[in-house]
């Protein structure tokens, strides 16, 4: 394999942040032959049609919460994409939902994974942020309590049934605490609605 054509993949790869469509490669003068042969010799592999990343080292797969964090390092994981972390859902999310701070700049998001960034105010970004470990690596993601207020206060973006199943599932958890939820429920002022679904649930 050419050296050259493996320096020039990997300089496509790194200036889009780790993923790179076939076109991509083509404006790098990298041809669909060569493509194929960098993913035939493991250089590369494929995540979708027309979507390429870096090849796992040991060809064990990157946790995909592990490379959103990476491609949005101020990031917090947020909403479903918690919630389905927690085990609080059985709804699976098509996109990576990460809030950032509603002063900053939105990140340059690649075609894979599919990424939904949320602008959260400064009082909502900034409480409630959980530091875990994936393979190594330390990812952002709000807490179990954050995580149900956040639904509470997005349930018609996210559906009012899902908002109640995560609510439900998180009172029937051997994690949960209600004093600690109440008062996240009251710094991020949303405890009226809040107590209005425990009522009816508990």
């Amino acid at each position: 394999m050419n050296e050259q054509i493996v320096t020039r993949a990997m300089r496509v790869l790194e200036k889009h942040n780790g993923f790179a469509r076939t076109r991509d490669f083509l404006e790098a003068g990298i041809s669909p032959y060569y493509v194929k042969k960098l993913e035939s010799i493991g250089e590369i592999e494929r995540v979708k049609q027309g979507v390429y990343r870096l090849a796992s080292a040991g060809n064990e797969p990157i946790s995909e919460m592990l490379e959103v964090s990476r491609l949005v390092p101020k990031g917090v994981i947020c909403l479903l994409s918690a919630l389905s972390y927690y085990e609080l859902t059985t709804y699976h999310p098509w996109e990576y939902q990460i809030a950032i701070h509603r002063g900053g700049k939105k990140p340059r998001i690649p075609d894979y994974p599919p990424i939904k960034v949320m602008f959260f105010a400064e009082a909502q970004y900034k409480v409630g942020i959980d530091h875990i470990n994936i393979e190594g690596a330390t990812v952002k993601i709000y807490n179990r309590e954050k995580t149900i207020c956040d639904i509470v206060r997005y349930r018609e973006k996210i559906g009012i049934d899902l908002m109640k199943e995560g609510l439900r599932n998180y009172l029937r958890s051997p994690h949960k605490n209600i004093t600690k939820l109440v008062s996240f429920a009251d710094q991020l002022r949303i405890r009226t609605v809040l107590q209005k679904y425990l009522e009816v649930l508990i």
